[in-house]
């Protein structure tokens, strides 16, 4: 009786020991190949092969060869099932993405960065001006399709170019997520200008795309002849820690959406744990897209103006490109020293009802020597979707130059 409760006991540290192994051999597997099905495939007879042995080794003095022989194979089954629906829940089942069509006027640069990059040209009409508009992106990762401001520009005599950052859209992911770094959408953009074949160009930035354009700004000033940031980011987000670029009421919105989804957040921790290469093995592209696409189509866009609910959903969104270049703002150089040295005409839009706090977007203001501030009232986050006659005029009026600071 001793011998059979000793023997039980021991089944424990031999189930405890099959799944350290099994999520050792996982992680291990996936940093080697890189490839989920063949971690997955090394994972499970690791874990089921360790707890068979040690579970036959723990009744081994066990009377009846039937219990010797089929107990510990009845463990090990029992504890690769235990594991493996958890497991496949997080990995696999997702919500599916919403591709972003290629229309008949897409087309694509291959950059010298190593990037494809999609993106469409609006030619201007009428009389045409010497400077082409390049529209910037939010996320990162959430192209805007399409743009309210491209044919509004175009009318205007403006060349609009709108490009899908790498990572996201129908451009180009990397295999190597750590690819993804604010210098290295720097240098995009910089090519897409040259591509272009122009000395100067006007950006126009959304969100990120307005953070990214003030880094642009401060490691290229020369090559930028106005700019327009609407709901920007922060310039630099160390400078607002604690998640204090929120509103309490923003910040209250999109932490209940992250709840709810739950792969995203074993995706974030697993980077922190075990590191990019082995959390994109497990959680490829396809994988954590759709989950993206679907977190972020339930931010209210109007989550300063409660009880006016504003969701807009994307398509195209890339979970990597937003992830990787999130984490990377906390570790670039402060670019506000060089942006205050800038005398680039900068037109700053805010909506009043802006998850993100009033006090990120007038630092552009303060910043940029020659900014100029426009407040919408009524407007969230996404003021294209939200005012986008009044959007449209005040970007087109500062870029014809009758807006200024």
């Amino acid at each position: 009786m001793r011998a059979k409760a000793a023997a039980g006991l021991l089944i424990v540290p031999a189930v405890l020991a099959g799944l350290v192994a099994g999520l050792g051999a996982l992680w291990a597997a996936a940093a080697t190949s890189g490839n989920r099905y063949v971690a997955l495939a090394v994972a499970a007879p690791a874990l089921t092969g360790l707890v068979w042995w040690l579970c036959r080794l723990a009744l081994r003095r066990v009377a009846g060869l039937q219990v010797r022989r089929w107990a510990p194979i009845a463990v090990a089954v029992v504890e690769l099932a235990v594991v493996a629906v958890p497991l496949a829940g997080l990995l696999y089942g997702g919500p599916p993405n919403r591709p972003i069509a290629a229309g008949p006027g897409t087309r694509y640069w291959d950059l010298p960065t190593g990037s494809r990059i999609a993106y469409t040209r609006t030619p201007a009409q009428g009389e045409r001006r010497d400077t082409p508009v390049i529209l910037v992106h939010g996320g990162p990762g959430a192209p805007d399709e399409p743009s309210p401001l491209a044919p509004a520009l175009a009318a205007a005599g403006f060349d609009v170019y709108a490009y899908h950052q790498v990572g996201a859209g129908l451009s180009s992911r990397l295999s190597d997520v750590r690819g993804y770094t604010v210098a290295r959408h720097i240098a995009d953009l910089d090519a897409v200008r040259a591509a272009i074949g122009a000395d100067r160009v006007v950006l126009a930035g959304v969100s990120w795309g307005g953070q990214l354009v003030a880094t642009y700004l401060a490691a290229h000033p020369d090559r930028v002849a106005r700019a327009v940031v609407a709901s920007p980011g922060t310039i630099w987000l160390p400078a607002f820690p604690d998640n204090r670029h929120m509103t309490e009421g923003g910040l209250r919105d999109q932490n209940r959406a992250l709840w709810d989804h739950p792969r995203l957040l074993l995706a974030h921790v697993l980077v922190e744990v075990a590191g990019p290469r082995v959390t994109h093995a497990l959680l490829p592209d396809d994988a954590v897209d759709g989950d993206f696409e679907s977190l972020v189509g339930e931010f209210d866009m109007r989550a300063g103006c409660p009880g006016r609910l504003l969701r807009v959903p994307p398509s195209g969104a890339g979970f990597w490109a937003n992830a990787m270049t999130g984490r990377d703002m906390h570790r670039v150089a402060d670019p506000r020293p060089a942006l205050r040295r800038i005398a680039v005409p900068v037109l700053v839009l805010r909506g009043s009802c802006d998850y993100v706090a009033p006090e990120v977007a007038r630092e552009y203001a303060d910043v940029l020597p020659n900014a100029v501030f426009r407040e919408i009232g009524g407007s969230g986050h996404d003021i294209a979707h939200d005012r986008p006659g009044r959007y449209r005029e005040l970007v087109t009026a500062f870029l014809r130059g009758q807006i200024t600071p």
